[in-house]
């Protein structure tokens, strides 16, 4: 499982709306000191790793990094709120909301040359992920290629063709089955038996009619749309945020005019086959 590092955009709006200071009620630590250091942390709400406090495995890597699953902390109180038992998800999404109202409006902005060095810092680790992808993996030439430089919507457009890719072998798969009555009786012919042996056999109960049907029919056809419709939501949701730190490219807002259109079609037409 990849941990993935915060995008520039996403630090540079935690630090527009952090005040340069610690998120804890009361705290008035600042997170960059006089001389432009980053004595703060960035910290997970609900852990980036499993083992991590409040980890939530139906996460996404895309929402372990988000804006909304980021806090910023100064190193005692970070370690404070590792109390789980205090210190829920729910709790520290209030204490984000209520340190982000007051300084809704701060003037605050992160020296770039700051921000790029925890960023420079955090991208380091995707260049150890290509070195031990590409130079240090056990079977190079049998490994799951891994583009370290991809971009989310790049791999959205993987996910995409990936489930069109699933789609595809479904079709296969059911065709196959389609085809197995008739395969048996080619084989019953070959060996010289009457297939009309077996005709008085309800169609029901013959394991070879209709085989997998609810799968093919009701629950792969379910789960496809059903991830279809996710993958959606969360490129939204992504696009949403990177435009909140990025409102002049012009081709995130036609993207997600586009697919917001979409998306809306799905939320009132999409239908659970049963």
């Amino acid at each position: 499982m990849a941990r993935l590092s915060p995008k520039t955009e996403t630090v540079r709006a935690l630090f527009a709306r952090s005040g340069n200071q610690c998120a804890f009620p009361g705290c008035t630590q600042p997170l960059i000191n006089d001389r432009n250091q980053f004595i703060g942390q960035i910290c997970h709400i609900e852990a980036a790793l499993p083992g991590g406090e409040r980890y939530n495995h139906t996460q996404s890597d895309e929402d372990r990094r988000a804006y909304e699953n980021l806090l910023l902390l100064c190193y005692p109180h970070h370690v404070e709120t590792n109390d789980t038992d205090e210190y829920s998800v729910d709790r520290l999404h209030q204490l984000k909301r209520d340190h982000e109202a007051v300084f809704e409006k701060s003037s605050f902005k992160i020296d770039e040359t700051a921000l790029y060095k925890i960023i420079y810092e955090m991208d380091q680790y995707w260049v150890e992920i290509e070195r031990l992808n590409t130079i240090e993996h056990a079977m190079v030439e049998l490994a799951f290629s891994i583009d370290a430089k991809s971009s989310y919507l790049r791999l959205v457009k993987a996910c995409e063709e990936n489930i069109a890719h699933l789609s595809s072998i479904h079709d296969t798969l059911r065709n196959s089955d389609d085809a197995l009555q008739k395969d048996f009786e080619r084989l019953l012919q070959r060996k010289g038996i009457d297939p009309q042996i077996f005709h008085d056999i309800p169609y029901y109960e013959s394991p070879f009619q209709n085989r997998n049907w609810e799968l093919h029919s009701l629950g792969i056809p379910n789960c496809m749309q059903q991830l279809r419709i996710h993958l959606m939501h969360m490129e939204i949701k992504y696009l949403e945020e990177y435009l909140k730190t990025n409102n002049k490219d012009a081709t995130a807002q036609a993207r997600l005019k586009v697919i917001k259109k979409q998306f809306a079609e799905l939320a009132q037409h999409a239908i659970f086959v049963d």
